[in-house]
This record gives C-alpha cells, structure tokens and sequence, in this order.
C-alpha cells in the first residue's frame, strides 16, 4: 500500500504550486494549503464540520489516524487549540507533512509519525479523540483497527470518523471515489470480486 501513495519531494512540489500561485511561503495558512493538504472527500468542509460534531477545543489531545498530509491535524491545532499526533504509513506523507507543519508554525502542537494503523505507536488511553477521515476504508481488518483505537482512547474519549459507506440508495451517486467507472449499473460482485472495491 504504501508503494501505492509514495511520492518523493511533495512538499517541494506543494509548495512550488504555492509559489507559482502567487502565495507568500513566509505566511502560509491551513487555508492556503487546503485544495492540498484536506485529502479526503468533502476537503476542509467536511474537517470543519466533524470538528464541530466531536466538540474540537483547546488542550484536546488528539490521534489522527492515516493523516496523510497533515490538513485536518493543522486544522484542528490552528482553528482549535488541539494538540494531534499524526500517524501515517506513508513515510514520503510523512516528511511532507512535517515540513508543511513547520512551514506554518504549528511543530509545537502537531507531530508527524511513520506507522501502521493496525499496529499504533502510541501509548495506551493517550488521547481524548482518534480522528480519522478517509482512512478505514483502506484497511480491511476492521476489528483490529477499530480495538487499537479502543486502546489508545481514554475512558470516555471520542471516535471521529468520516468513511464512505454503502448506504440503502440504489443506484449509488456518482462519483464514488472507489469505483473505477460512472457508469449507471454497476455490477457490484463482479467489483468486489476483482478487489475495485472492498468487501
């Protein structure tokens, strides 16, 4: 999987794109970053708004888990007051992120860290939320993710996820993120068979 997402000099390149638009490097925002850094359906909307829904405030420790670019934890610390630890698989992800972090000034209420979601390198009832936008659906031992954010949760802390889920619609409302296609009948075993879509 990770083969699959590593790119190498991202934030160079995000940050050339930055240039190129006329942005000042010196003074970025989450905003400035969000067309790049919010990589998941919905974008800083869909960030601000589960923000909302799980009460987001300062001094909330926060995992983000599958965080990718750091969008949501930066928004969460800037917007927020929160203090997030990012982890993510995708070492190239991770670097950019840091680097994208320090840009903004935020190294000292967010932190990025390479690691698996099945297997979370952190301590046991560390936070108050696990957020994560995105990222399960990626992962098909749903058991296991679901009991390591059990695990680092404290008693009485909070879930915050936003997944794409088949619902009772038919037919879906395209586009599906994780369909190949948009064409109008699909034909969903033959999908799941060829591993298009997760079963």
């Amino acid at each position: 999987m990770t083969d699959h997402w590593a790119r190498e000099h991202l934030a160079e390149s995000i940050l050339d794109a930055l240039a190129a638009a006329g942005k000042d490097l010196n003074a970025l925002t989450v905003d400035d970053l969000a067309v790049t850094d919010q990589f998941h359906g919905g974008g800083k909307p869909a960030t601000t708004r589960l923000a909302k829904l799980c009460g987001a405030r300062p001094g909330l420790r926060v995992l983000d888990v599958g965080g990718g670019l750091g969008g949501p934890a930066r928004t969460l610390a800037a917007e927020y007051g929160c203090q997030v630890i990012v982890v993510d698989l995708t070492e190239s992800y991770v670097r950019a992120a840091r680097m994208l972090t320090a840009r903004l000034r935020l190294d000292d209420r967010v932190s990025h860290r390479v690691g698996n979601a099945l297997d979370l390198p952190v301590d046991d009832g560390a936070f108050d939320l696990v957020w994560t936008q995105n990222s399960g659906m990626n992962i098909a031992d749903k058991e296991r993710l679901y009991a390591g954010f059990h695990r680092v949760l404290r008693r009485g802390g909070m879930l915050a996820l936003q997944e794409p889920m088949a619902g009772p619609r038919e037919p879906p409302v395209f586009p599906l993120m994780w369909l190949p296609t948009t064409r109008e009948r699909i034909d969903w075993p033959e999908l799941a068979r060829t591993g298009a879509i997760p079963t």
